[in-house]
C-alpha cells in the first residue's frame, strides 16, 4: 500500500503546498474521470489529457488554495477530516495510506461491476 503525501510550506510571506496523490481513472457517460479519494476531488473531459488538465490547473490549484487561504491549524484539521495524519517530527508534512476502495467508487459513482478502473498518480 503506497502512501499520498503533502508538504505544507506555510510561512509569513508564502504559502505552498506540494504532494503526490493515487487517482483513480475511469470512463463514465463518455467522459473521462480522474478521482483522487484521498482528497475527495474528481475532474473529467472529453479525454484522459482535458481530465487531467482539469485536475491540474482548476481542480487541484483551486483546492490548495482554498486550503492555504486558512490558517495553518484550520488547514491541517482539515485534512485530518479526510483521514490524513501528521508526521510525528513535522507537523506540517502528512501522509494519508492510499487504499484504493474500487467497490466503494463503483458505488459512489454509480458504476456498473465491469467499469475497468485504472490508478494513477498526480502531484503537485
Amino acid at each position: 500500500m503506497s502512501k499520498d503525501t503533502i508538504k505544507i510550506k506555510y510561512s509569513k510571506h508564502e504559502h505552498l503546498l506540494k504532494g503526490s496523490f493515487q487517482s483513480v481513472d475511469f470512463e463514465q457517460d463518455g467522459f473521462k474521470i480522474i478521482y483522487i479519494p484521498s482528497l475527495g476531488i474528481s475532474s473529467y473531459g472529453n479525454t484522459y489529457d482535458e481530465a487531467n488538465e482539469m485536475m491540474k490547473d482548476i481542480v487541484l490549484k483551486d483546492f490548495c488554495h482554498s486550503l492555504l487561504e486558512q490558517p495553518l491549524s484550520k488547514a491541517i484539521n482539515d485534512l485530518k477530516e479526510l483521514g490524513w495524519d501528521t508526521s510525528p517530527f513535522f507537523r506540517t508534512e502528512l501522509s494519508n495510506s492510499a487504499h484504493i476502495d474500487k467497490e466503494g467508487i463503483l458505488r459512489e459513482f454509480e458504476l456498473s461491476e465491469d467499469t475497468v478502473l485504472n490508478e494513477g498518480l498526480v502531484t503537485v
